[in-house]
């Protein structure tokens, strides 16, 4: 599949990790949509990725299936823990998700955080100085938010873009960050400046008039004091719908449907799939399902939940404690809903499971439940409406408000409050009960929606973006 090239430059991507993964079987390219989307344009312009590994020495220039060079950025144990564990992802990570748990402010995690940008950033510079043409500078996330401002010291002649790939809070939150200054100025550094939603960009945009003051406002584009301007971008990142598809209706995956069909044959089955992490909200859903079970008995022995709980930081106490909370719940309501005889209700993995079976998880499910507290995007529920879609099938998907993938989803989704658990209960019981030829015209439009709006799509959008916004005088 031939896809159109934004830019005509090379294109160097910098993410917190690298692309690839040590196997027994040596290094090779990681499975992940990013990587599938921009494979096409870095292949055409002779790119490169840039990003941390632990074992940085080894990490070879190139992998097969993959034609870009690969720069490992050389991190110590304790950068690692500082600016990984620590800032990005206890600091960081909960202020931006609304305080879904209590951020951590520690000067000693925030001392790292901008230590391991400028060594991103002193690494970014030999690499694009060895170059014949000065590339396209695409920094993904909120692991590197003050290296836009490093990179632009460094490398002027390059244009420059950066993308949020979680929530930007609002003003009232960021405000919270004593170093809230240096991370806003790191991101405006960039020439174009992308969000999944309109909400995440307009509550940067807000913050940076808030709190950083000298900004003008015009429409989509801020003008800083310097006479720089900056363009601010929503642009929902999305999966490859083609890739999905297929796999929908891979031999592999009907093999292990028609496996999954046999085992959970007469039961209607919700699934979850999520990291385990708090963001995702599955204890909420577990307590959910437990009110349906309670009101409902003839359900129980008709009803299965599937929650896939793909392993996530489990070095952070945060989240060993989280997995417990979770399995102790999981125990409970099989304890006191399974009958004898008969299959427990609840079904917990805590393992992630091949491409094959979770395209076959996808197409068995009744109802998807995709219900975060706070997300930035969520992809699951772009995959589930694709491959049912792929399989002809009716499932209908049970979608947080509070999910980035909700504004394009509208009302096609059942929306849902996660933290209204007995409302929840009750949007479950609905979503059941919804006629067949209504499922099955909501599946087509939102599977029609995410096939508009591909990961090709956003890519193109991307860098078309920063390629304008680097051109303005």
């Amino acid at each position: 599949m031939s896809h159109h090239v934004p830019t005509d430059r090379p294109l160097v991507v910098i993410a917190n990790r690298l692309p690839v993964s040590q196997t027994d079987d040596g290094w090779q390219a990681a499975a992940g949509g990013l990587v599938t989307a921009l494979r096409p344009v870095i292949e055409a312009t002779g790119g490169a990725w840039i990003g941390w590994d632990d074992d940085a020495e080894a990490v070879p220039r190139r992998v097969e299936g993959l034609a870009c060079d690969l720069h490992a950025v050389p991190l110590s144990r304790a950068q690692v823990r500082g600016y990984y564990h620590g800032f990005a992802n206890r600091t960081i990570w909960p202020l931006f998700h609304d305080l879904v748990v209590q951020p951590v402010i520690d000067r000693s995690w925030w001392r790292a955080y901008a230590e391991v940008n400028n060594r991103f950033a002193e690494v970014i510079a030999d690499v694009v100085r060895a170059m014949d043409t000065p590339p396209l500078l695409w920094v993904q996330d909120y692991h590197l938010m003050l290296l836009p401002e490093m990179l632009r010291r460094r490398l002027p002649d390059s244009p420059l873009g950066f993308f949020l790939h979680i929530p930007f809070p609002p003003p009232e939150l960021v405000a919270r960050l004593p170093w809230r200054n240096q991370l806003l100025e790191g991101l405006l550094a960039a020439d174009a400046v992308g969000f999944h939603t309109r909400l995440y960009r307009d509550n940067f945009v807000r913050s940076v008039q808030q709190l950083y003051g000298g900004v003008a406002s015009l429409g989509d584009t801020l003008a800083l004091p310097d006479g720089r301007h900056v363009r601010t971008v929503a642009n929902p990142i999305s999966i490859d719908v083609e890739e999905f598809s297929e796999l929908a209706r891979d031999d592999e995956t009907e093999e292990e449907l028609a496996e999954l069909r046999e085992q959970f044959e007469g039961r209607r089955v919700f699934l979850g799939v999520d990291r385990l992490d708090y963001t995702k909200g599955i204890r909420h859903r577990l307590q959910s399902i437990q009110l349906l079970l309670e009101r409902n008995p003839r359900l129980r022995r008709e009803f299965a939940f599937i929650q896939i709980a793909v392993p996530s930081r489990d070095d952070v106490k945060e989240y060993r404690e989280l997995r417990t909370e979770v399995e102790t719940e999981v125990g409970r309501i099989n304890g006191r809903f399974t009958e004898p005889g008969h299959d427990v209700p609840v079904h917990y993995l805590y393992r992630g499971v091949s491409r094959a079976k979770l395209a076959a998880y996808y197409r068995l499910a009744d109802v998807m439940c995709v219900t975060p507290l706070k997300d930035g995007m969520n992809l699951v529920a772009k995959e589930f409406v694709t491959c049912q879609a792929a399989g002809d099938g009716d499932g209908a998907l049970l979608l947080s408000e509070f999910a980035g993938a909700l504004l394009e989803f509208g009302d096609d989704a059942i929306r849902c409050n996660p933290f209204d658990v007995e409302g929840m209960s009750y949007l479950m019981e609905a979503a059941l009960d919804l006629d067949p030829a209504d499922r099955r015209a909501r599946l087509r439009r939102l599977a029609e929606s995410v096939r508009s709006a591909d990961v090709y799509t956003w890519v193109d959008s991307q860098l078309g973006e920063i390629e304008r916004s680097s051109r303005r005088p």
